[in-house]
């Protein structure tokens, strides 16, 4: 699963439990007004409790709390893979620079040891032409 699903997973799934909560919050809120002498709640429960009488809607209601829960833990799985998967990228980018600073120190110091042997053979030379 790519990263873009991993976060179109995790929105839809905050949008349902938001419109869930609003739709139980409204109906809450209906049934504190009409009794004035009573505050409105300032805290969601952690469980809604619904009363219906509908088996079908119970039923329903479940299945989507099970299905919110299984997204809840993919989106877990997901990013515990992202944080180990960007752990090693890290780990393997560190080795790619320290190899390169090793390849560039190692460049370096033969390129400067050819300059100064190559300058040695050239004056030599010129040395010998001149003599003609």
């Amino acid at each position: 699963m790519t990263r873009t699903k991993g976060i179109l997973a995790a929105g839809t799934l905050t949008g349902l439990i938001l419109i869930t909560l609003l739709g139980l919050g409204f109906g809450n809120l209906g049934a504190a007004s009409g009794n004035s002498d009573t505050a409105v709640p300032q805290e969601l429960p952690q469980q809604p409790q619904i009363n219906t009488t509908d088996p079908a809607a119970e039923e329903a209601i479940k299945a989507w709390q099970e299905y919110s829960a299984e997204l809840e833990q993919t989106v877990r799985v997901l990013q515990d893979r992202e944080a180990a998967y960007q752990t090693q990228l890290d780990a393997a980018n560190q080795t790619i620079i320290n190899l390169q600073d090793q390849i560039n120190s190692t460049n370096s110091a033969a390129s400067s040891a050819s300059t100064f042997q190559f300058g040695g053979e050239h004056e030599e030379h010129e040395g010998y032409e001149h003599d003609d």
